[in-house]
């Protein structure tokens, strides 16, 4: 460590400390003596006084010499300085991007990564500029460039950490595009991460102006994470089934799961093998407490070192009617002749149990129809869907929609398998005759009483499917070709039949059976009476409200509140993690939850990324700073105390 002034030409004021000196010397008095014997004794008392006096005045001027050099000192800005390496010795401008996606928060990664920065800041040669970023910007970000170091340093350390992620390639990219403003010639980007592979669309990502740097010990560490949670009403009971993955090397034996739901909680004990997932359900009695239209809870596990993902909120909701379109690809002017007559008919007769509202469309109209304003979507023997329409569709679904599909003469398998692939819960192949009865298959869906008129149904012809990885298998053919599959996609449900929902190929629509399972695709996991209600950090939630609504407000989990527009009743600000309540006409109207996206759970790292030096890049020396004017001026206000305090002694 050595010691240097930045600003030397204030130690001039050091010339000042003579004029305290000065002043003593001009108030001292000189006089001449002359004695009267009867004043001796009064003298003598008083040369002591004298003497004190005396001392005083010393330690005072002392102490006014001391601040007039301090204060003189304090604007000459001392610092210890050392020496550093650089990989250039020219001033450059620079940008130090701070991962702070929420995989970050894992032990003391985020604090590494700031005082890496804070490194970075000092080693940088003088005369360079600096901005110091979050990965994950903020709303309303504003980029600036500045010189001054502790202005950077503020900056880096008021970037909280998220709860979130952003594509990693297009924020770096986006933060060279405003550094490129910079002054100096040489730029450079310097992303300080966790390298956790979540946010990178490839690995080999390399830039020349780009820099990374590990905060993290190598291999990547474990953790465990409650990664989804699905709730539902029954008949009896609400089921709350929770999803715990381990993503690490080693088994999770007896770890405590715990749901709460109104006020009430039950635990257990689960076990997960390495890099896989247990799912939990934990079933609440439904009693009074529960049986409000929301009711709002969570699922978690005990705390570990990333602690966000250790709990999820949910909201079960059991508000509004069930909105359902159908789509008749083959509609007849005799309406019994058309292909959804008798999924109509099924469909009306079980809305006046669920309080259903039921639209009715053909082809045409349903390339045009916006589908959000829907709860379910009944295809039948849809021959046309266009690029655009099958993309709105796979939205609907992600967007907790549930689509199910009956496909007849007019549906090519290989355009539903190229628009559809990403939806459909298998792989259409040509349809071909057949002649077999539907068999029962082990499921939750439908009731015993139904699998005991099931064999009534036969079908004469149907699409072959090949069902894809993670779907389900509810209904087959006694040939055993699958009759009805079922996969799920985002928060979204498919159901696929392999025949017709009229007549033409099988007499599945007219016999018992065809009702009841229709109904229970209005009645699937709630649907007939749920809105959704639990979104992921950064969604942006529509607000459900009454038309003549004039004053909407949102309030997070922290108690901000949010005022909506009620023209355009949408909420985007979900950056926290926990339950909102919605406001309407200062009425709480009901609740709905933000959780983490599970992706940056998995703290699984990509591989190093090979980056390019500039060919004149040499590397150098420079001195890192710091300075020590805040010692001094504590030192100054000492001083001030201590003249003070010795005014009074003396006094």
């Amino acid at each position: 460590m050595n010691f240097s002034f930045l600003s030397p030409i204030f130690l001039i004021g050091i010339a000042a400390v003579s004029l305290p000196v000065i002043a003593h010397l001009i108030s001292r008095k000189s006089g001449f003596k002359k004695r009267f014997p009867a004043l001796r004794f009064l003298l003598a008392s008083q040369g002591e006084m004298a003497t004190r006096s005396r001392l005083k005045d010393l330690i005072l001027l002392l102490l006014r010499a001391l601040t007039i050099v301090l204060i003189a000192l304090l604007f000459a800005k001392p610092a210890v300085f050392s020496f550093s390496t650089a990989d250039s010795s020219e001033p450059r401008s620079l940008a130090l991007v701070i991962d702070n996606s929420f995989s970050m928060g894992y032990g003391e990664n985020f604090k590494k990564a700031k005082k890496e920065a804070e490194r970075l800041i000092d080693s940088t040669p003088d005369g360079s500029f600096f901005t110091a970023l979050p990965l994950v910007p903020e709303r309303g970000e504003t980029i600036s460039v500045i010189q001054d170091r502790d202005t950077a340093r503020k900056s880096l350390n008021k970037i909280p950490l998220s709860q979130t992620y952003t594509d990693n390639e297009r924020r770096l990219e986006q933060v060279y595009s405003a550094l490129e403003k910079a002054p100096n010639e040489e730029k450079q980007v310097v992303l300080i991460t966790d390298f956790q592979k979540n946010g990178w669309r490839r690995e080999d990502y390399t830039r020349k102006w780009l820099t990374l740097i590990d905060v993290t010990e190598t291999p990547a560490p474990g953790n465990r994470a409650v990664t989804d949670v699905e709730s539902r009403y029954t008949k009896e009971s609400i089921k709350v089934k929770l999803r715990v993955s381990n993503f690490s090397d080693s088994d999770t034996s007896e770890l405590l799961t715990e749901a709460k739901l109104s006020g009430e909680k039950i635990k257990a004990y689960i076990d997960i093998a390495p890099g896989d997932f247990t799912t939990g359900e934990f079933i609440f009695p439904r009693t009074r407490t529960n049986e409000e239209p929301e009711a709002s809870g969570s699922a978690s596990i005990p705390e570990d070192e990333l602690r966000l993902d250790d709990k999820r909120h949910f909201v079960l909701s059991r508000s509004g009617a069930l909105n359902v379109l159908i789509v008749d690809g083959d509609p007849r002017e005799d309406s019994r002749l058309s292909e959804s007559y008798y999924l109509a008919s099924a469909a009306e007769t079980a809305s006046e149990l669920l309080r259903s509202r039921i639209r009715i469309k053909d082809n045409d109209s349903f390339l045009d129809e916006e589908l959000s304003a829907y709860d379910l979507i009944f295809l039948t023997n849809v021959g046309e869907i266009t690029p655009g329409k099958a993309k709105d569709l796979e939205g609907f679904i992600e967007q907790g929609g549930t689509a199910v599909i009956f496909p007849g003469d007019r549906v090519r398998a290989g355009s539903y398998n190229t628009l559809l692939q990403n939806i459909l819960p298998g792989e259409l192949g040509a349809p071909a005759q057949t002649d077999s009865t539907l068999v029962s298959v082990e499921t939750d869906m439908f009731s015993d009483d139904l699998f005991k008129k099931i064999s009534q149904a036969r079908v004469n012809r149907s699409f072959t499917l090949i069902p894809a990885e993670g779907s389900e298998t509810i209904l087959k053919l006694s040939d055993e070709t699958p009759f009805l599959t079922h996969t799920s996609h985002g928060e979204g449900n498919v159901f696929l039949f392999t025949s017709t929902a009229d007549t033409s190929w099988s007499n599945f629509a007219i016999t018992p059976v065809f009702a009841p399972v229709i109904k229970e695709f209005l009645d699937f996991e709630s649907l007939s009476n749920t809105k959704r209600r639990n979104y992921i950090v950064g969604d942006s939630v529509a607000i459900d409200r009454s038309s003549a609504a004039s004053s909407i407000e949102v309030k997070d989990p922290v108690g901000e509140n949010y005022k909506i527009d009620p023209q355009e009743p949408v909420f985007s600000d979900t950056s926290r993690i926990g339950i909102y309540k919605v406001l309407i006409e200062g009425e709480e109207a009901y609740e709905f939850s933000v959780n983490l996206d599970p992706l940056e759970s998995n703290l699984e790292k990509i591989s190093r990324f090979s980056v390019e030096s500039e060919p004149e890049s040499e590397l150098g020396l420079v001195k890192v700073f710091k300075e020590l004017w805040r010692y001094f001026l504590w030192g100054v206000i000492a001083l001030f105390i201590s003249e003070s305090v010795a005014r009074a002694l003396f006094s």
